[in-house]
């Protein structure tokens, strides 16, 4: 795990995507250990799916929640535009969010990250207080449920990769399965 994540909705999505795909294309060597951890595998990718869907309800709620509200550094053409860049800042309130992923996936290509995120801090202050919460509860929380959703995933692929890597002997029915090349 990075020191900084991306944070942004589109690095979520993207991560979403590629959990939810593993199931079919995660075993490409042919692991030997992999239907030990194929069920724990499919139960993230149908929670990476659920989660999904989950982020599509959360972009129409953000946009009826801050319809009034326009953003300074967003064009503002499309409604989902609108509700991605509210998610993007409240991300961007994270400590560990990497800033400069974050904005060139708006396609901001802003050389002070810094600025951009004191402008992003000033948005939320021009918040009511209702509209603040609802975006911090919303989205943090969101954020916090795919981290460990992410991190659930990773110690599954992690431990395949390194049995693999180890390349342990496997009990089967037929007998003791020795690896290609084995420490004795």
């Amino acid at each position: 795990m990075a020191l900084y994540m991306k944070l942004d909705l589109w690095s979520i999505m993207d991560e979403l995507e590629k959990m939810t795909d593993y199931y079919m294309d995660g075993n490409e060597r042919g692991s030997i250990y992999w239907d030990y951890y194929s069920d724990q595998i499919n139960e993230l990718g149908i929670a990476a799916a659920d989660m999904e869907n989950e982020i599509e309800e959360l972009k129409s709620k953000i946009w009826y929640q801050m319809l009034a509200k326009e953003i300074e550094f967003c064009d503002a053409d499309s409604c989902t535009m609108t509700a991605i860049c509210w998610f993007n800042t409240a991300a961007c309130m994270l400590s560990d969010t990497d800033m400069q992923a974050l904005l060139e996936s708006e396609n901001n290509y802003e050389e002070d990250f810094i600025r951009e995120k004191e402008k992003r801090i000033r948005a939320l202050e021009r918040l009511t207080k209702k509209q603040q919460m609802f975006l911090y509860t919303e989205v943090v929380g969101f954020i916090t449920r795919f981290l460990q959703l992410k991190s659930a995933f990773d110690v599954i692929t992690s431990c395949i990769r390194e049995l693999e890597y180890h390349q342990s002997f496997v009990v089967k029915k037929d007998g003791i399965s020795v690896p290609d090349a084995a420490y004795l």
